[in-house]
């Protein structure tokens, strides 16, 4: 209903003037889809339709209505292991990906500290804040499992704590058990055995996938997301 749309009276509690849906909402712009990767099958087939047909069908029936519009999809999933998995329409993951651009985790970004600086600004405009030089360098070095959500959270509440004339935020800012894994960070586990098991999985997976394959390497290469070059490469190695 929230998606495609309903006419009046197509089930109980819906408005009697029905509601037109996001998709013809988004007619002659562009709609955006997050968490595409935990839509169910049936609504799966429902929007690649949409899709193929550039009409959209309301709830309750009637006719059909003409739209156009650019999608823009977003995930946290890996749609090829889900495709693989029976979870996710091969034909509509094909359907949506064009351009594919991967976000790095927190944990994973050099910018850490200019970012931040521009939360900062967004969440008190008419302060200039900054990190405790101790609280910069502990956040620099956290892995932020809660991603920008646990961030921007945290700085909303350093936000709140902070008197009106001061202009740095200290532990004393941070919520309890935040401050407490920043001073006390899980302890790193062995690169060395981490790489060795590393690679021993990924050698049993590639041997495991063309083994699958028939020794199909381009079936093998598209199962496990790689070019053909790549696994040809990983094979010699072998």
């Amino acid at each position: 209903a929230e998606l495609f749309g309903y006419r009046p009276g197509a089930f109980t509690g819906a408005s009697r003037d029905g509601a037109p849906g996001r998709i013809r909402e988004a007619h002659g712009g562009t709609l955006f889809l997050d968490e595409i990767g935990d839509m169910p099958l049936p609504l799966q087939a429902r929007l690649l339709r949409v899709l193929q047909d550039r009409q959209v069908m309301p709830l309750g029936g009637g006719k059909a209505v003409a739209v156009d519009f650019r999608l823009v999809c977003a995930t946290h999933r890996n749609l090829r292991a889900e495709m693989d998995a029976g979870r996710f329409r091969e034909d509509l993951y094909y359907r949506l990906n064009g351009l594919t651009l991967e976000l790095p985790p927190l944990r994973e970004r050099q910018d850490k500290l200019a970012l931040i600086q521009r939360l900062l600004r967004e969440i008190v405009p008419d302060r200039e804040l900054q990190l405790d030089a101790e609280v910069a360098q502990a956040v620099s070095q956290y892995r932020w499992p809660g991603n920008l959500r646990q961030l921007n959270n945290a700085l909303q509440t350093a936000c709140a704590l902070l008197d009106d004339s001061e202009l740095q935020i200290g532990w004393a800012h941070l919520p309890d058990d935040l401050a407490a894994d920043l001073r006390c960070p899980p302890a790193p586990r062995p690169v060395f055995d981490e790489l060795a098991d590393l690679r021993a999985l990924s050698e049993r997976t590639v041997r495991q996938i063309v083994q699958t394959c028939a020794g199909n390497r381009s079936e093998a290469a598209r199962r496990l997301g790689i070019s053909r070059n790549t696994l040809y490469r990983k094979l010699d190695e072998l």
